[in-house]
């Protein structure tokens, strides 16, 4: 039973690295292609967030002392015909739109797209400060440098967030892996809630932590390097304190393994 388990994982993994890699799009009918190239600048002053959303393709971020927020997209369709796909591609929209203290960037397709296939990679630089919200439903989501609240959710793909300074993460994959890395110097009270149904969660935390920690693995194993004081079986599922425990971390996976270091 447990080996069934861990072949569905296997194959699954496999499955995301396919999806993530470059878009691939599945179907007979959609053997023509098409990609063009976008670039779009956003205002900096009186935004605090960013909500980037896209349905296919990849959300990369990176943090940077930067007068205003750049957005590159490379946006790829694939339909009958080379003509079709072209006429498709040269419809869809790069939208900036700020609401209130919010800069909300997403794709919008032509009327008439029908069931043509869209993938839309998003590259962002914006100030390390903002706070970022990113949603997509396959593929890849990755921040690096960023100070401020981050939530991440993707259906199939991975999460990989890099030299995290702020105290607050929130990172959620239905299928795929989930990399939390903190820089050296980042505040020992963290908040860090990361879950996946099929995958494994990697969280590399500040040098000192100060955290209460509480980490389930229903298939799969939980290690760590880091000095716990736990409550429970360092297997499947622990509750642990880590410094003098002010801050909070959960993580969970049903299928995989949970790594702290």
């Amino acid at each position: 039973m447990r080996m069934g388990w861990f072949v569905r994982l296997a194959a699954t993994a496999t499955l995301v690295s396919v999806l993530v890699a470059g878009c691939q799009f599945g179907g007979d009918a959609f053997k023509a292609e098409f990609t063009r190239s976008e670039e779009l600048m956003g205002p900096v002053a009186g935004i605090t967030m960013l909500d980037i959303r896209t349905d296919v393709g990849k959300i990369h971020l990176d943090a940077a002392d930067v007068a205003e927020i750049r957005v590159q997209a490379e946006i790829k369709v694939k339909a009958a015909t080379k003509e079709r796909a072209e006429e498709l591609a040269e419809g869809v929209r790069i939208v900036l739109k700020p609401s209130g203290e919010t800069l909300a960037i997403k794709a919008v397709k032509p009327t008439g797209f029908g069931r043509n296939q869209l993938c839309v990679d998003l590259t962002i630089t914006a100030p390390a400060g903002l706070a970022l919200k990113c949603t997509t439903n396959v593929g890849e989501i990755r921040t690096t440098g960023f100070t401020g609240h981050i939530e991440a959710f993707t259906n199939v793909g991975t999460i990989i967030c890099t030299g995290l300074h702020g105290s607050v993460v929130d990172l959620r994959a239905e299928v795929g892996d989930i990399r939390a890395e903190y820089a050296p110097d980042a505040p020992a009270a963290i908040h860090v809630d990361a879950s996946t149904d099929v995958g494994s969660i990697e969280l590399a935390g500040p040098k000192d932590i100060s955290a209460k920690l509480t980490a389930e693995a229903n298939v799969g194993s939980i290690d760590t390097d880091r000095t716990l004081t736990v409550t429970g079986d360092l297997k499947q599922s622990i509750r642990a304190s880590l410094g003098s425990a002010e801050g909070r971390i959960s993580l969970r996976t049903n299928v995989g393994s949970i790594r702290i270091r």
